[in-house]
């Protein structure tokens, strides 16, 4: 397989790697699951125990993100979130909206970019994690229930 050419199949594939247990959310996810939606940032959903964020931040490190070096894996594991970086951010969630990797995981989709399979919250846990409030995830809502009525056909 020749190396990824996008920055989320690099990643992706050295968390795989690394056997990280993670799950794509937030627009990146969006866009897999037919959304136009611009995204520079890249959200994921972590297992939040110390062990999976020492995979997931040697991941980020093989993928050459050296910024993860400034994390220990206890404090990602404690945090409901930690930012990464700036372009791309990568931000490293433990629970988003009350949505937990341990509930999404079982329904969680994969899709394959670049020859890299990238797990991805299934519609529902996206829906989910999407209730924030702030207005542009309100909109995401609509577009997401959108995408689940045309898939359900």
């Amino acid at each position: 397989m020749t190396d990824p050419r996008t920055t989320l199949a690099r990643i992706c594939l050295e968390l795989n790697h690394e056997a990280a247990r993670y799950l794509l959310i937030g627009s990146r996810a969006l866009q897999l699951w037919g959304s136009s939606t611009a995204a520079l940032d890249i959200e994921l959903l972590v297992e939040p125990t110390p062990a999976n964020a020492e995979r997931v931040l040697r991941g980020l490190r093989r993928a050459g993100f050296g910024f993860a070096r400034d994390w220990l894996a206890a404090e990602v594991a404690e945090r409901q979130v930690t930012v990464l970086g700036t372009v791309p951010r990568v931000d490293l969630l433990t629970v988003a909206c009350g949505v937990r990797y341990r509930h999404a995981a079982l329904s969680a989709h994969p899709f394959l970019i670049e020859g890299v399979t990238i797990p991805t919250a299934s519609l529902e846990d996206l829906i989910a994690t999407k209730h924030t409030g702030r207005p542009e995830d309100a909109a995401e809502i609509i577009l997401l229930e959108e995408i689940r009525r045309l898939k359900a056909g």
